[in-house]
């Protein structure tokens, strides 16, 4: 049996080589857990062959992180030569982009962005403020470092219409539960009672148990607004709504009316916290 790991066995623990494999998996799974505080846990459908190759990449990963410095991703990459944004025109611009995307990619390095972000905006991204930022100094094959532009400069007003819009979605779908991202774990009424996200869930469930289906749904975003402070902020998305709503008997009726979705933000992620939507009561 091949072995890379110091301590494990050189010889076969067993006749069976799948059952030896299954052994050397628990000796990969205490080691980790021993050594560096790693936990794993298999489901048991998972192939011996193929586990014994996970457990390894997670090993050989967590010795890596452990001894790794720290080092810029400019000095990374070999300190390039690169021209400053100013310097290069709407001609030039997209081949520079291209060239330090590759030598990011040269060492497993993904910046990610919306599409909005044109070229010019990219390329000052990467090269005047990533570059100057640190990652460990390891590489490990099939692994990639991701950045995304947005954890540097948050879009707001997106992520809160993004918010309302998958806000939106569920409740045509009627798909609520305790895992929609978008509801706060807390809701504040008018009258400043607090309900959990459970109970909250739990109402829009007794309100969707009245009707088999939502159909001819439309809706517009016509605000976005808010305002951040040191705790995180306060925002809102409001416009209009209609939809059509199938009853038990199969009759139809039209709901239809101006939304607010009111949102806050803690540690940078903007939730729901008070609904105001045509169809809902508290």
């Amino acid at each position: 049996m091949t072995n890379n790991n110091d301590e494990m066995p050189d010889q076969p623990l067993s006749n069976d080589p799948e059952e030896n494999l299954r052994i050397e998996n628990e000796l990969l799974r205490l080691k980790l857990q021993a050594e560096l505080g790693g936990q794993s846990h298999s489901s048991g459908n998972l192939p011996p062959e193929l586990e014994n190759e996970f457990l390894k990449n997670i090993f050989a990963f967590e010795q890596n992180y452990a001894k790794a410095n720290r080092i810029k991703i400019y000095d990374l990459l070999g300190k390039p030569g690169f021209k400053k944004t100013g310097d290069l025109d709407d001609s030039t611009i997209e081949a520079a982009l291209e060239d330090v995307i590759n030598l990011l990619a040269q060492k497993n390095i993904v910046v990610h962005f919306d599409e909005e972000c044109d070229s010019r905006t990219r390329y000052h991204f990467i090269t005047e403020e990533l570059f100057e930022k640190e990652t460990d100094d390891f590489k490990i094959p099939g692994m990639t470092t991701n950045f995304d532009y947005e954890e540097f400069h948050p879009n707001h007003k997106k992520d809160i219409q993004n918010r309302a819009i998958e806000f939106l979605s569920e409740w045509f779908k009627q798909s609520f539960d305790e895992n929609s991202w978008e509801l706060a774990d807390h809701f504040i009424l008018p009258d400043r009672r607090v309900l959990s996200k459970k109970d909250i869930v739990a109402q829009l469930k007794n309100i969707f148990d009245a009707y088999k289906a939502f159909t001819n749904e439309d809706f517009f975003i016509k605000e976005v607004k808010f305002e951040l402070n040191e705790n995180g902020g306060l925002g809102h998305a409001e416009g209009g709504v209609k939809y059509d709503a199938i009853l038990e008997s199969g009759e139809t009726i039209v709901i239809q009316g101006g939304f607010k979705l009111y949102l806050s933000n803690e540690n940078g992620w903007w939730s729901i916290f008070h609904i105001v939507f045509p169809g809902f009561k508290y």
